[in-house]
């Protein structure tokens, strides 16, 4: 497949004169080389280093910890809502999977506590916490906003949950563990350095961090908070510093909800060392869905998670979002939080620790907690509430985001266009975006409340959202991530005959398979084999049917007689017939697997390749379309409703787009070289004005790339704002991944520049979405290949995967991002979160202002 580029003639060149130094000039520059640090990064460096760091590299256990602290509750108020049974409401809810964690439980650091609580708390504030709880004054209380204690015994408690925070973090950094859940009480956000507040005493998360720090225990932190409240308390921590980068997705209402803040805008980005490492998304309204939430991890969290490139993960996971808590009023559901916590695990090598914050609405808390428990497990991801439209308050939040984050982070000012606005007032909002802070707050004053202030579901809205979430968790499998495989063992009859150059061989697959028992996958993989199914007619029987389903008779006649005349990208022998067939078979076996839940995910290992085989020809070394073919079976006879197929190789599949371009029931994707229709298969159809025709018009994406060798990021950040976003909207019941690995680096057809551990990474992003099918299609670097699918599988397996060198995105990239999701964009809301950004954040002044001019040129006109 593709050109072959005519070879540079040679040059001569003159030798250049030889230098004569002394034997001492000679040992001064050999001692001045020796002084330079050999470990600075280097271009040069083994471009399948980090794949082979990775290679004795397994996930490991995830812990657990219960610490329920039953001696903390309030002697004020007998219905507040945090209290002990939240504890013990997540711990009935894992007790489901308990016996596949690791109980830390109390396995705590023997640290001194007051050395561990001053490495955040002043000494001064540990005293006067001792000091409250041991008066147990209600009227002192009254002096901290939302702050209850029994004695030392709250005390204690809070001293116990930072502990068993730290424990499991240490274990999680230091490799022990893979991951981890920490089920502990009190929480701890909301404290400051100096003062307790929302339910918190000491700030469990941020003490933990500085440990792992000042400990060099870890290098880089991301914290993720999704408590519906804004932790402040951890903002203000680690402001100033660009060691921990703090996210935080929290209910707001332009500073009206608690905890009342300016500075939980989204124009407060840090300070110092720190600008650019304070990320808070405020929301502005209520009742916000699983697609809300998606579209600002996709649009915000994950650029700018894969640029920092954390060495730890941390999650204060507060569950007041979720459906039925009184506190958020939002409308997530538990799925959500597996699907959050599947996109962040290709981070830091998969080293996470998610601790208990809020959540107040026990059941939709204890399921929200299992499914997050589950994930960190890489069980397979239960189904989002579908919604197709994003709330367009939410888009703003995004946008504004943005703009206060473009100067500082490369994923937005290389890939979000921007285009200065005069005009505030009255611009096309479809396409543009102007940041407007906003802030109608009042910062509540002592004293506070001790009793009856927090808000509370009446029964008969307690009663509707606890059957929603007994609804939800019915349609939760528990199906454990089990991944099958399969190979063509009949690949290796279609062979190039003597004399023929070309490079689509069974060395591919044989290569394939080598790296698998090098790097132990085989023994993860459950052998998938073809069966009779009672249900199902025999895939191997069955496969024909769908093979003239897909191409036409005259076709078929033809290349089963004949075969086609040999082409450079094309040859036949008598076996290739049962080749392609089976090729087909083996994918149709792994969706049939899928639909029988015997597997959560499947690997074909076959060729021929397909995605250029169309209707009435084959070409590109494709002689039937594998995916085309096994998706119409998958429809057909297994009733799966929906398929996206997702296209990576370097070459647009053009036959795919074909044979799928007209249907709304198969969504095709494709990330391709293309460079004007001059690159193979030099269709313009796989130019991204290409989306599909009627019914099916919005269906069809092509990412065409032009003229410029793309590389990681050009990849990752166009799986991430384009592939990923259709990818839930479309909302698919199974993925086949058009796995061609010739975009990796030196590949000798598609001279691109992309590393094995990257496509891991998209495999890690998208397997959340639907079961995966991954097909191999092309790679002729073999190392490359190899090892590209070696990290897909690992992925898939929940292994820890080496993270990808990600340098800039180059303008061609940023441009063909932008020309899909013009040509796309109207059929997908999800795209509308992408616009063109006025640089400049506005005050509502400046908007007051600008709307009275208006009124005034209005008055005169």
């Amino acid at each position: 497949m593709g050109d072959n580029e005519p070879k540079s003639p040679e040059t001569r060149i003159s030798p250049k004169p030889i230098s004569r130094k002394s034997l001492r000039e000679l040992i001064q520059e050999k001692r001045q080389e020796a002084k330079k640090d050999i470990r600075e990064p280097s271009f040069v460096d083994d471009p399948y280093g980090n794949t082979s760091d990775f290679k004795g590299l397994f996930r490991k256990e995830t812990a657990y910890c219960f610490v329920p602290s039953d001696e903390h509750y309030s002697l004020w108020d007998a219905k507040h809502p945090e209290n002990p049974q939240r504890s013990h409401a997540v711990h009935q809810a894992v007790e489901a999977v308990y016996n596949r964690l690791q109980d830390l439980t109390d396995k705590t650091t023997d640290i001194d506590a007051k050395c561990l609580l001053s490495l955040v708390h002043t000494p001064e504030y540990i005293l006067e916490i001792e000091h409250l709880c041991s008066q147990e004054s209600e009227s002192q209380a009254t002096q901290y906003d939302s702050i209850y204690y029994n004695g030392l015994l709250s005390n204690k408690a809070a001293i116990n949950a930072a502990k068993n925070t730290l424990n499991m973090a240490k274990m999680v950094a230091e490799g022990k563990v893979q991951n981890g859940f920490a089920n502990v009480r009190p929480p701890g956000h909301h404290a400051t350095p100096h003062v307790p507040n929302g339910f918190c005493l000491y700030n469990n998360i941020a003490i933990t961090a500085k440990y792992l720090l000042e400990n060099k225990l870890t290098e880089r932190i991301l914290i993720v908070d999704y408590d519906v409240h804004h932790g402040q308390g951890t903002q203000r921590i680690f402001y100033e510093t660009d060691q921990v980068l703090y996210f935080s997705i929290h209910r707001y209402e332009y500073g009206k909800f608690w905890p009342n803040l300016e500075e939980s805008s989204f124009n407060h980005v840090g300070s110092g060392k720190g600008t650019g490492y304070n990320i808070n998304v405020p929301l502005n309204q209520t009742g916000l869905t699983d697609y809300d939430y998606l579209s600002i991890i996709l649009n915000v969290l994950l650029p700018v998670a894969y640029e920092y490139n954390p060495t730890i993960v941390l999650v204060s996971a507060g569950y007041d979002a979720c459906v039925g808590c009184p506190e958020g009023e939002m409308n997530i559901t538990p799925a959500f939080y597996a699907h959050l916590i599947h996109m962040l695990g290709g981070l830091a090598g998969g080293k996470m620790l998610v601790v208990l914050e809020g959540g107040y609405f026990l059941p939709s808390l204890a399921e929200g907690a299992l499914q997050t428990v589950k994930a960190l497990l890489n069980d397979p991801s239960p189904p989002l509430e579908y919604h197709k439209n994003i709330n367009s308050s939410v888009i703003d939040s995004i946008n504004n985001v943005k703009v206060a984050l473009r100067p500082y982070w490369k994923c937005f000012n290389q890939v979000d266009p921007i285009s200065p606005i005069t005009d505030i007032v009255r611009f096309d909002r479809f396409n543009y975006h102007v940041a407007v802070h906003r802030y109608f707050g009042v910062v509540p004053e002592p004293p506070f409340p001790t009793s009856g202030g927090n808000p509370l579901n009446s029964e008969s809205l307690f009663s509707m959202h606890e059957s929603k979430v007994v609804y939800l968790r019915g349609k939760y499998n528990s199906l454990q991530n089990i991944v099958g495989y399969m190979e063509n063992i009949h690949s290796a009859g279609h062979e190039p005959g003597p004399g023929l150059r070309i490079q689509e061989v069974q060395k591919r697959v044989q290569d394939i398979m080598s790296k698998f028992i090098e790097y132990e996958l085989l023994k993860e993989l459950k052998p998938v084999e073809f069966h009779h199914d009672r249900s199902y007619p025999s895939v191997v029987e069955d496969v024909e049917r769908f093979l003239q389903l897909t191409h036409s008779a005259d076709y078929l006649e033809m290349l089963w007689s004949s075969g086609p005349k040999p082409q450079p990208d094309l040859y036949w022998d008598t076996k290739s017939r049962k080749a392609c067939r089976f090729s087909c078979a083996v994918l149709c076996q792994l969706a049939l697997e899928i639909k029988r839940s015997s597997i959560a995910h499947g690997v074909g290992i076959v060729r021929p390749p397909g995605h250029h085989a169309k209707s009435n020809s084959g070409g590109g070394f494709c002689l039937v379309n594998n995916v085309a073919v096994s998706a119409n079976y998958a429809i057909d006879c297994l009733g799966y409703k929906k398929v996206l197929i997702i296209d990576f190789d370097v070459h647009h599949g053009d036959g795919t787009q074909e044979l799928t371009y007209s249907k709304d029931n198969v969504m095709y994707i494709s990330l391709h070289r293309f460079d004007g229709g001059k690159f193979f298969p030099k269709d313009p159809a796989g130019n991204y004005m290409y989306v599909g025709e009627e019914k099916s018009a919005g269906y069809n994406l092509n990412v065409a790339f032009e003229n410029a060798k793309m590389s990681d990021a050009d990849y990752l950040y166009t799986w991430i704002k384009i592939v990923l976003p259709l990818a839930y909207s479309f909302n698919p019941d199974i993925i086949f991944v058009s796995a061609g690995f010739d975009a990796g680096i030196h590949d000798p057809l598609g001279h691109y520049n992309v590393h094995p551990e990257t496509f891991g990474h998209l495999i890690q992003l998208v397997k959340s979405v639907a079961p995966v099918i991954l097909a191999l299609e092309g790679g002729y670097n073999h190392t490359t290949t190899s090892l590209g699918m070696v990290n897909c599988v690992k992925a898939l397996l929940g292994h820890p995967l080496p993270f990808p060198t990600i340098g800039d995105v180059k303008r061609e990239a940023a441009l063909a991002m932008a020309q899909s999701i013009s040509a796309i964009k109207q059929y997908w809301p999800i795209m509308e979160v992408n616009k063109k950004l006025d640089p400049v954040i506005r005050s509502q002044s400046d908007f007051d202002d600008a709307t009275k001019q208006m009124s005034k040129i209005a008055i005169t006109l």
